[in-house]
């Protein structure tokens, strides 16, 4: 396991402070969320929306925890429920050459909200597909819009296949998945996210653009407590009891694999990384996602020696992986955000 990296106490409570100041919007981030809601993916998109630090241009939908027109749904939900105006664009509903993984909804329920049966959205999806508004957006925003893919890869290997100044103009993407010294879930050496479009991953972890992989290593550190949850309850903010609903499905699924109090907080780990990037370590590596056998999914994260050798990794652009983080300080930046009034 990664040796845990901390933050200086001092510099940890002064950076939530000024994250988490009312009004305070000081160069907020332009992003758009690339997800596949789902309950953790529900906790990020809300932790990112009551963020001041950023601005949500769009969520972008992808099938995985759900079927991707469900995504879709849910996302709609989510944002009338946080009462925002924020576009949504369905995506891809397949991988780009496997056969789709099955939706596990043991993990997050038949509605993917943790069967809390919310009525359809009164509103709609926009016209263009996910890989165009990505597009779109990015090109319209040159050197500005982060991307935080929270789901397989699949929306953004199709807009890169769309534009093929997509890479130089995107300011970063943070992308949450894989796993490099733990097992993974869905297979011993695969996180869902990876093998569910590994060509994608691929792709997306081979293109030179500014690219973070926050690992399923470092997000299996940064549990969703019970005694976090105790503290966010008692705190309250809008949403909070329509987050801790969702979340009980999901809580009995991780106890019933072994998670005595509490479960991974996997999606809004990667954004804690974007609104706090010095709770995390990060080495660079060059990264490779394996595409067939019975490894495929496999992260494969060399050292950046080899991208200099002959071989598969030769001229792979380097990425940065993350390798320890700030558990106490993701948990209270994301407890901090998501309770203010």
């Amino acid at each position: 396991m990664p040796t845990q990296y901390r933050a200086p106490a001092l510099f940890t409570l002064l950076y939530l402070t000024i994250l988490t100041a009312p009004g305070v919007a000081l160069g907020a981030e332009k992003v758009i969320i690339d997800t596949d809601p789902g309950v953790d993916d529900s906790l990020a998109i809300v932790f990112a929306l009551k963020s001041k630090q950023l601005e949500v241009l769009g969520l972008t939908t992808i099938f995985g925890n759900v079927e991707t027109h469900l995504a879709t749904l849910n996302s709609l939900r989510l944002l009338e429920i946080m009462e925002k105006n924020v576009p949504v664009a369905e995506g891809a509903s397949r991988p780009l050459y496997i056969k789709k993984l099955s939706s596990p909804a043991d993990v997050h329920g038949e509605d993917g909200l943790g069967e809390i049966n919310l009525p359809l959205p009164k509103t709609n999806a926009i016209k263009k597909s996910a890989a165009e508004f990505i597009v779109q957006t990015v090109m319209d925003n040159p050197g500005e819009v982060t991307l935080i893919v929270l789901g397989p890869m699949t929306n953004i290997a199709l807009a890169l296949a769309l534009e093929p100044d997509l890479a130089e103009n995107v300011k970063q993407v943070v992308a949450m998945g894989g796993v490099l010294q733990v097992m993974g879930n869905v297979s011993p050496v695969a996180s869902a996210n990876i093998l569910g479009d590994p060509h994608a991953a691929d792709i997306v972890m081979g293109t030179d653009w500014n690219m973070t992989l926050v690992s399923a290593d470092i997000t299996r550190q940064v549990l969703v407590t019970d005694r976090w949850w105790n503290s966010v309850r008692k705190k309250g903010g809008t949403n909070v009891e329509f987050l801790f609903d969702t979340s009980r499905f999901y809580r009995t699924f991780y106890q019933s694999v072994g998670y005595s109090d509490g479960y991974p907080n996997h999606d809004s780990t990667a954004v804690a990384y974007v609104l706090a990037p010095e709770l995390f370590e990060t080495d660079q590596r060059a990264v490779r996602v394996v595409t067939d056998g019975m490894t495929i999914g496999h992260v494969v994260a060399a050292e950046k020696r080899h991208s200099s050798k002959p071989g598969p990794w030769f001229g792979v652009p380097l990425s940065n992986v993350t390798v320890g983080v700030d558990v106490q300080g993701v948990q209270q930046l994301l407890e901090a955000t998501i309770t203010k009034k």
